[in-house]
């Protein structure tokens, strides 16, 4: 039996209603996992107003050179530009946004990332591109999901080269291999399968079985997904986006290092590499809202591979999360005055319609 389709109203008031239902199961979703998470941030920080010498911290801060920070800022700026170069290759196929519109927009979602749980700074990027610019969401969501595809490749790869070191003796070598050639696997299969998907969404009989309403959403946003997977499908795409991404990674890691000689760490460069792979996994996959806690957490389990404990690898975590807040709060601050954007603007879910001019009567 044929599902029956969505009732026959306007197509405006399908899309409205359908927005509404999807940003309610959001609400609703992100509403429970804030508890978690505020929950979490307060047994963090009970645990350190136990364990922490809050004077030692502050020493340890008024001991920093600044200059330091100032260039760890400069690197910071530069590889958000690296950044907007990335996506911009990823939107190959997508659609078209202006170089500066793509870095500025990454500032406000990194802002919105640092103050807002739930990591909502990904759906406002997202969001933002595709009110101001007119580019199709189902095309960056998957553009999205093939830059992140890129980046979890680099990541299987510094994880290797950080843990495999000889002075670490971390984790088992078998082990790190094992994840590196299913990375290598899973990226196989996904170049495989964005240059085999057909343009048109294809009748399988598992997505005939969905409700009318998702079949015709899928028939409609499948070839902006299709082309959201562009830089998958062609070689040189993807080798360039690899080649920035590769840059990305090595301006992080000297972001750790400047930070390192603002707080007086004299490490190996292979500690900041670690430190910069426990980063970039936390930053994907965030356990409380700015990553309070947990951040400083897996930076100090980092820095103990390489005999740093105690205040100095403590007083290094928080100067990093503390700076880094301050950076990405600042940047994004003065991206959405450059853009002339209003903070209502960052969390709308449509872009405001425009109503044509009427002739007057004479």
């Amino acid at each position: 039996m044929e599902a029956r389709p969505y009732p026959a109203w306007p197509e405006e008031v399908r899309r409205r209603r359908f927005a509404q239902e999807f940003v309610l199961r959001l609400r609703r979703l992100a509403t429970n996992r804030w508890v978690i998470q505020i929950v979490i941030v307060a047994v963090l920080l009970a645990v350190a107003l136990f364990r922490l010498d809050f004077k030692a911290l502050a020493q340890a801060f008024a001991d920093v050179h600044y200059a330091w920070l100032v260039f760890a800022l400069v690197v910071y700026i530069g590889s958000r530009l690296v950044h907007a170069v990335e996506w911009q290759i990823t939107l190959t196929k997508v659609g078209r946004a202006p170089f500066f519109g793509l870095f500025g927009v990454l500032l406000i979602g990194t802002l919105v990332n640092a103050v807002v749980p739930a990591s909502a700074g990904d759906v406002v990027k997202i969001q933002i591109v595709a009110n101001r610019y007119g580019l199709p969401r189902a095309g960056l969501v998957a553009g999205r999901g093939a830059e992140a595809l890129v980046n979890a490749v680099l990541i299987v790869v510094f994880v290797v080269i950080s843990f495999a070191l000889p002075q670490v003796g971390f984790a088992s070598r078998n082990l790190l291999w094992l994840l590196a050639g299913g990375m290598l696997v899973a990226m196989s299969l996904a170049v495989f399968a964005a240059r085999t998907l057909p343009v048109e969404a294809p009748d399988w009989r598992i997505l005939l079985r969905l409700p009318g309403r998702l079949q015709a959403g899928n028939r409609r946003h499948w070839p902006r997904i299709y082309e959201g997977f562009e830089v998958l499908r062609r070689p040189r795409l993807l080798a360039i986006a690899l080649a920035f991404n590769l840059f990305g990674w090595i301006v992080d890691i000297a972001i750790s290092w400047a930070f390192g000689r603002a707080f007086n760490l004299q490490l190996p460069l292979a500690a900041f590499v670690s430190v910069t792979v426990v980063i970039g996994i936390i930053t994907i996959f965030p356990i409380t809202f700015g990553n309070v806690g947990t951040f400083e957490l897996a930076v100090i389990s980092a820095l103990s591979l390489y005999g740093i404990s105690g205040h100095d690898a403590v007083a290094y975590a928080v100067g990093v999360h503390v700076f880094s807040t301050l950076f990405n709060i600042g940047l994004g601050v003065i991206a959405m005055l450059v853009m002339g954007m209003r903070p209502g603007e960052v969390f709308r879910l449509r872009a405001p319609k425009t109503v044509a001019p009427t002739a007057k009567p004479p």
